[in-house]
């Protein structure tokens, strides 16, 4: 059997070392010239007489530029209005690279040509957000959800290459709202009971809100001015309630406690004395002992159902979720008879309590229903994306 051979994890970080500090000729070498720029230029700033790094430096720096400037020749003599982005990014990119150049030791910074590329930078700048912006509009034009998203993605474009082109800010509106999914939480009781009055809108509270994202958009009371695409019903099948219940529990507990001190004698009934001939005194440890009778009142709400998500223009069942919660009151108190040293910690809160009435149905019903939120929103979060798309 082949072993396999463990590497140190410091090997690891030396390679991971080795490849930071490659020297700009390596860069230069491997085609990397923007990397060797960058590097050439943060050592020079240090050593303006590096003759060295000098020499990679113009290299790479004629280099990049010639390959930059016969792209966007070839892209300007093709013609085709989706390559101005690509054309206004190299002007940019040629513009940053002198710049970076611009910042050295005037020494240096002589021995370059620089060119102002504002005019190009402008034209081409205009030109590929107008690009970008009459591709929204088409995909707009066309309608439908994907196609709203595909829009706002060329004006997100056309307003980060050229920040209030047009209207641009109104049509990415339009495109957000028309590439949203609207989705609706509504609740369905088929249990077979009467539910209190204050369910339907206290359950109706739950915080769907921060689930919103740019493409979904939930809402909890219907908006009459929303087509919804998603109807999520929370499907009561089962509401229960448990019967008032009291368990008591009697025992008997034992503690060996001190009890004062005592002095301590030898084998012959004498008190025992120390070395300066005083008493010798010890603790006094007795066992105690009660009885102790433990009361449990407990009650417990019971709800249960699903969640259904159904997609409006099939009317199709798309998914279900079970679900349950179970509300549970539960109070303890105690009583004993003996001595009370004998009882635990917990024993002495339990004996200070007493019987508390049971709480309602209705005031069970609250308890279940901020679990039922809590679960029915863990779904929806889960679920989310399969609605965003």
């Amino acid at each position: 059997m082949a072993r396999r051979i463990q590497i140190p994890a410091i090997f690891f970080f030396i390679a991971l070392i080795v490849a930071s500090c490659a020297s700009s000729e390596k860069m230069l070498q491997r085609g990397q010239y923007d990397r060797a720029i960058e590097r050439s230029t943060d050592r020079l700033m240090k050593k303006p007489n590096d003759e060295k790094e000098l020499r990679v430096l113009k290299e790479a720096y004629e280099l990049a530029n010639t390959f930059d400037r016969e792209r966007i020749e070839f892209l300007e003599m093709e013609g085709r209005e989706e390559s101005w982005i690509e054309i206004y990014l190299l002007y940019e990119l040629l513009n940053d690279r002198q710049n970076k150049v611009r910042r050295l030791p005037t020494q240096i910074r002589n021995q370059f040509t620089f060119f102002n590329y504002n005019e190009q930078i402008i034209a081409s700048k205009a030109s590929a957000a107008d690009v970008s912006y009459r591709r929204g509009i088409g995909f707009l034009d066309q309608g439908g959800r994907d196609n709203a998203r595909r829009a706002f993605t060329e004006f997100e474009r056309a307003h980060s290459i050229y920040p209030g082109y047009e209207d641009v800010h109104q049509y990415l509106d339009i495109a957000e709202r028309e590439g949203r999914t609207y989705a609706l939480f509504v609740i369905e009781n088929n249990s077979g009971m009467v539910i209190p009055e204050f369910f339907d809108a206290e359950i109706r509270k739950v915080a769907l809100s921060n689930l919103n994202t740019r493409w979904i958009h939930f809402d909890t009371w219907e908006n009459q001015n929303v087509d919804y695409d998603y109807f999520l019903v929370l499907n009561l099948t089962e509401i229960a309630f448990s019967p008032e219940g009291i368990n008591n529990n009697t025992h008997g507990v034992s503690q060996e406690i001190q009890d004062g001190m005592r002095y301590e004698l030898d084998e012959n009934g004498n008190v025992r004395k120390d070395s300066l001939g005083n008493d010798i005194r010890v603790p006094n440890m007795v066992t105690v002992a009660a009885q102790i009778t433990e009361t449990v009142q407990r009650k417990a709400a019971l709800v249960a159902g699903a969640l259904d998500f159904y997609e409006t223009a099939t009317d199709q069942l798309i998914r279900t979720d079970n679900l349950s919660v179970e509300a549970i009151f539960e109070h303890k108190f105690a009583q004993y008879s003996g001595d009370r040293r004998a009882l635990s910690e917990d024993m002495q809160r339990m004996v200070r309590g007493e019987r508390v009435p049971f709480p309602s149905n209705e005031a069970m019903m609250m308890d279940a229903t901020q679990l039922l939120k809590e679960k029915s929103k863990a779904i929806i979060r889960a679920n989310r994306r399969v609605l965003e798309r």
